[in-house]
């Protein structure tokens, strides 16, 4: 004890001025060792008797749990959406050169034309050096993006818009919540449709709306219910997807869609209109988007390229007036600061000389196959255990069970056939079971497509035998 007694003084930790206690043992031990206080072989001793004789703790001191929590936002304690968390075998899945995925109607990037988009990729790049145009970040083509754009728009969609009336986004999502944070406060009632996309009404509870749910059939929305549920609440707003109802793909008939612009300017609330794959209607003419009725002025209206050329391509846009629009713009400006000058060129050129137009009307041929294919398949391997509805368009389809195969164990048990599929209950508001699913045909090719359904074939064979 008198050795080890002499520790404190050895080190010289006394005379330090006040540091970290860690510091001075270890800054205390190097200088001892160069000044040859501590000589080669020297005994330390134990960590216990270490501790008593210099007055620190032995083990680092463990804080109660809220003492490490307490400046987390309360947020962070709300329950996770089922529709953003993966199990451990979903996980596994991705990592597996054989694991099948139905999406929710994502486009098959193998298709996209590489080596036009090489091209137009190279020639934007040399002109945006050339012109010297990169250092002034988008500004100049995010302008052009966004005349391409309103072109388009006015010439396929009937909307009179220009560029003013257009702010750009990288995705759906960002759309989304910066549209719904210039409208929403804390409290204000939201509509949605009693299925419906899950970071949709996952961003307007975050931004504090309270959400209540209105029905569909098959014309669509009820907007007989939309009536009757302003004159309980007043309604903020309503998020909707007509075109293709996401995630059941019917397309709201036409009388309702009249009904809903006019209940939206006699109860004075917005419409979110998302119109995620409008370019891909396979039966007669597809409908204009609310947003092209000339007398209404509650619609804004959000659309994608991602569906037309690959997710990698984030590219979104939101239409709504020029004063709205500039809103979004300021605020998106705060997000996210300047975009990617060339890819924004390169993607106005691809819309200005008709080659995105050529692209759809040549992958539209091969999705159409693609859903006779899926069509063919399911009823082949599931029979009357199903009801496939055929949607007019878009790139998946809504296939419903009958009610003695119990569709959350059979999502369940095609993870072990190799085959990830959302259960249709993600799609709930509520959380409610649902008896469906919606199956995603684009991103798979026609054999892919056989083989995922003759593995969805034997999860619902496998559950039946239980």
């Amino acid at each position: 004890m008198v050795q080890m007694r002499k520790w404190r003084p050895l080190l010289k930790l006394d005379d330090d001025p006040p540091r970290a206690s860690y510091r001075k043992i270890a800054e205390g031990l190097v200088t001892a060792i160069v000044e040859g206080r501590l000589p080669p072989g020297t005994l330390l001793p134990g960590t216990r008797e270490m501790a008593q004789l210099l007055d620190v703790n032995r083990t680092p001191k463990h804080l109660p749990g809220h003492a490490l929590q307490s400046f987390a936002p309360s947020i962070l304690a709300q329950p996770v959406v089922p529709y953003f968390t993966h199990n451990a075998q979903v996980t596994a899945l991705r990592h597996r050169h054989d694991a099948l995925f139905f999406d929710n109607g994502t486009s098959d990037h193998r298709l996209l034309p590489q080596a036009v988009l090489h091209r137009y990729y190279r020639n934007a790049l040399r002109n945006s050096f050339a012109s010297n145009t990169l250092r002034y970040g988008s500004e100049g083509t995010g302008y052009h993006l966004r005349c391409a754009l309103a072109e388009m728009l006015r010439s396929n969609r009937g909307l009179a818009v220009n560029a003013d009336n257009i702010c750009l986004t990288q995705g759906t999502q960002m759309s989304l919540y910066l549209s719904a944070g210039l409208l929403i406060k804390p409290g204000d009632v939201v509509l949605v449709e009693r299925l419906s996309y899950p970071p949709a009404w996952e961003i307007f509870r975050q931004l504090g709306a309270q959400l209540v749910t209105v029905d569909m059939d098959e014309e669509g929305c009820r907007t007989d219910q939309i009536d009757r549920l302003c004159q309980q609440h007043k309604v903020r707003m309503i998020y909707v997807t007509p075109h293709h109802q996401f995630p059941t793909t019917v397309s709201l008939h036409a009388a309702r869609r009249q009904h809903l612009l006019t209940l939206a300017a006699l109860h004075d609330f917005c419409i979110i209109e998302e119109d995620y794959d409008h370019e891909f209607h396979f039966n007669g003419r597809p409908y204009l988007p609310l947003a092209s009725d000339r007398s209404q002025r509650h619609v804004i209206y959000i659309g994608s390229l991602s569906k037309a050329l690959g997710s990698t391509f984030r590219c979104s846009y939101v239409v709504a007036p020029a004063q709205v629009a500039e809103a979004l713009r300021r605020n998106a400006a705060l997000m996210l600061g300047d975009a990617d000058a060339v890819a924004q060129k390169m993607l106005a050129d691809l819309i200005n000389e008709g080659e995105l137009k050529k692209h759809l009307r040549r992958v539209s041929k091969e999705y159409r196959v693609r859903r006779e294919t899926l069509q063919t398949c399911l009823h082949a391997s599931l029979g009357d255990r199903i009801q496939v509805r055929e949607p007019e368009g878009g790139l998946a389809l809504w296939v419903r069970f009958e009610d003695g195969i119990d569709v959350d164990r059979m999502v369940k048990t095609a993870l072990g056939h190799g085959l990830v599929v959302r259960s249709g209950r993600q799609f709930s508001p509520t959380g409610q079971p649902e008896n469906a699913l919606r199956l995603g045909f684009a991103s798979l090719n026609q054999a892919e497509i056989r083989e995922a359904t003759l593995r969805l074939a034997q999860a619902a064979n496998a559950i039946e035998r239980d």
